[in-house]
């Protein structure tokens, strides 16, 4: 038997044969300053940056902030078999605007992708009744979120939760071509729409101590949801031998066997609670280093293809140094820019022929200021996010696929100060 990956478009910048099962490839949620930093955030907070992974920490939020990052993402795939092959796409990530409501109270709201769906399989083995077999399998869609979410801050707690509607949709084709003239071509088409709401809460606490040093620990929890799922299924004999992109509309039809596209079926499942929590250190307000731990319970879930599911488990660490944010003059520019590093590792709720699937990479990131502007006594101003990750997924073991990838985010961080409450003498 020998396996054929190559990589076809999808949404989130991540395109990946792992994106066959379940929701496909879940996307962290990042924003400029935690993909440099290895896609931390439980424990992180500031007046200056959007926050997505815990909504405690919008209670910080200063100014009106909007973040918006593209991700390109270039991939590298290969079974010992044959030539790897590879892939590069990109796709607008994350768009979010945060604001202050009142002291110690904000809000944001935003877009971002949830998961992501983008992969090519090809399979050929030998039946003893079917002579030589190729099975071609095809991927594409996504679900994505629009979120709302709230924290506010007494003395030194902060409580938030974030409201996510998902919607969108994937495809999964599968044709399988056959001797010619002997047996007839089948290809089946199997669609899943989702519209659902889910929840997350946050909370995090901080420590001082002495005014050079202080702590920020975190958590946070996503309540489990019945999500209500829109499935169509086509199967049918074909004379087609290619699977395209459109094969949904350019097979070449023998005879229909299954087609339910006119009236769609309807099934609920689970989507699994998850628990995280994290530590921060921010030493002068020069250095923070954060760690966060995460895991989702998937043994229950069951959605695309055979699989054992089981807990996604992930361990995040970062750092940001500014030498000196608040330093003027061209020539001290280098020590205005934040510079960011991470290491991620995770298990991913797969196990495949025995095999659990693992995740990890190393990120780089930097933000580059803009003018400052000043309002009262505040120095505050704008910034470029741009941030790098090398990483690897997947193993060559037990006649799995092993992904090396690279991507780069590209970002913006807008600040400004609204609801002015003018003056005069």
């Amino acid at each position: 038997m020998s396996l054929i990956y190559f990589s076809s478009f999808s949404q989130g910048g991540s395109n990946s044969v792992y994106s066959q099962y379940g929701f496909g490839m879940l996307y962290p949620h990042q924003s400029g300053q935690s993909f440099g930093m290895g896609n931390t955030g439980i424990a992180m907070s500031s007046p200056l940056n959007i926050n997505l992974f815990n909504p405690a920490s919008v209670a910080d939020i200063k100014y009106m902030t909007f973040d918006v990052n593209v991700l390109s993402n270039s991939i590298s795939a290969k079974d010992g078999i044959n030539t790897p092959a590879s892939y590069t796409d990109a796709s607008l990530g994350t768009i979010a605007l945060a604001i202050p409501l009142l002291k110690n109270w904000g809000a944001y709201a935003g877009l971002t992708p949830f998961s992501s769906v983008g992969y090519r399989v090809a399979r050929t083995f030998s039946d003893s009744t079917l002579g030589t077999v190729n099975d071609y399998y095809h991927g594409t869609g996504g679900v994505n979120s629009i979120f709302l979410g709230s924290g506010y801050r007494y003395k030194n707690l902060s409580i938030g939760a974030k409201g996510n509607y998902l919607f969108g949709a994937f495809t999964h084709d599968h044709l399988r071509v056959l001797t010619p003239g002997t047996f007839f071509n089948s290809y089946s088409q199997n669609k899943y729409t989702f519209a659902n709401l889910t929840l997350d809460l946050g909370a995090q606490y901080r420590i001082a101590a002495n005014e050079n040093l202080s702590f920020i620990v975190g958590v946070v929890y996503g309540m489990q949801q019945e999500l209500t799922v829109k499935t169509t299924e086509r199967m049918l004999t074909t004379t087609q031998n290619v699977l395209t992109d459109s094969s949904a509309t350019d097979v070449f039809i023998k005879s229909v066997v299954f087609d339910n596209t006119a009236n769609p079926g309807k099934s609920t499942l689970t989507y699994p609670q998850y628990f995280g929590g994290g530590i921060s250190v921010n030493y002068k307000e020069k250095l923070i280093v954060t760690f966060d731990y995460k895991q989702q319970e998937w043994k229950k879930f069951e959605l695309t293809n055979s699989s054992s599911y089981t807990a996604g488990k992930s361990f995040n660490l970062g750092a940001e140094w500014t030498p000196n944010k608040n330093s003027a003059g061209n020539e001290n520019y280098h020590k205005r820019v934040a510079y960011r590093i991470g290491l991620r590792y995770a298990n991913l709720p797969l196990t495949i022929n025995n095999t659990n699937i693992t995740d990890y990479g190393i990120n780089i990131g930097f933000a580059f200021p803009l003018r400052k502007l000043k309002f009262e006594r505040e120095l505050f101003g704008s910034y470029i996010n741009l941030g790098f990750e090398a990483g690897r997924r997947g193993t060559l073991a037990a006649s799995l696929v092993e992904e090396s990838y690279f991507k780069i985010n590209i970002g913006f961080t807008f600040n400004d100060k609204w609801f002015i409450k003018r003056k005069f003498d």
